[in-house]
């Protein structure tokens, strides 16, 4: 269902985009004139009128399903640079602590899979798919029964 919404309010949407979500810059864009003091009481004021949800911005912003896709499978797909020192092999000698191959000036870069961002990736999208079962509480009422009195035949001896 699409919500009709007037010109000036279509404008303040597009000022709020464009201002990175402050609504005190956009309605400035739609009243130059207006003193900064009140301009964010009424921003405040107008982002409340339009009612526009945060999927609705993400969806103006070219935020879509299908980019969130892609960088979902770019994320799950991560990588780390690291530094190593390639040591070569070469035969244990008895009290011999030195690597001889090994220095400061042999330093090489190689990718490594970041397991850790990946985990997060993988953790959102499962949250985002509502593969997660949902939080269980336990709750323990006690009842009573006001005018009850437990009486001595109901006792057992």
């Amino acid at each position: 269902m699409s919500i009709k919404r007037t010109l000036r309010e279509r404008k303040f949407i597009k000022a709020y985009i464009e201002n990175s979500g402050n609504a005190t810059e956009a309605f400035l864009v739609l009243s130059p004139n207006a003193k900064r003091e009140t301009a964010g009481e009424l921003g405040y004021r107008m982002l409340k009128k339009v009612d526009i949800s945060v999927s609705e911005l993400m969806e103006m912003m070219g935020t879509t399903d299908a980019y969130l896709n892609e960088v979902l499978n770019k994320g799950l797909e991560a990588t780390k640079t690291i530094s190593v020192i390639p040591i070569k092999p070469k035969e244990a000698q008895e009290n011999e602590t030195d690597l001889k191959d090994a220095n400061s000036r042999n330093i090489e870069f190689v990718d490594v899979d970041d397991y850790a961002v990946r985990h997060k990736y993988l953790d959102t999208a499962l949250k985002l798919k509502g593969s997660y079962p949902a939080e269980k509480h336990e709750e323990t009422h006690k009842v009573i029964i006001l005018g009850t009195e437990e009486k001595p035949e109901d006792k057992e001896e």
